[in-house]
């Protein structure tokens, strides 16, 4: 019986570590929720759709400044849809509003 509860315990002890969750706490948070480029008004609001070029720049000045790069992933209608890197690794997905310049991360 002793012998029993000793292999018990070494069992739950071994196990313990591997049903614990984890979550990503390295990852810095690029985007805020619902920020906007400042291409548009301090709304989010612009006057007329920006187009793919455009867009693609206003993602490049917004995520330079926080010494990030960006790729696009696809373009589809008035939505964009890029992955922020930190040098190789991707840190961040957003969709980008061409019509009112918002930035959203999927995350």
């Amino acid at each position: 019986m002793k012998y029993l509860s000793i292999i018990l315990i070494v069992f739950i002890l071994l196990l313990a570590p591997f049903s614990a969750v984890y979550s990503d706490h390295d990852r810095r948070h690029v985007t805020p929720y619902g920020d906007f480029c400042r291409k548009c008004t301090k709304y989010g609001t612009c006057k007329s759709l920006m187009s793919h070029d455009e867009a693609k720049q206003a993602m490049r000045d917004y995520y330079h400044k926080k010494g990030l790069s960006v790729e696009i992933e696809y373009k589809k209608g008035r939505f964009i849809k890029a992955k922020v890197k930190d040098e190789d690794k991707v840190i961040d997905v957003i969709i980008f509003d061409r019509k009112t310049g918002r930035v959203r991360s999927t995350y």
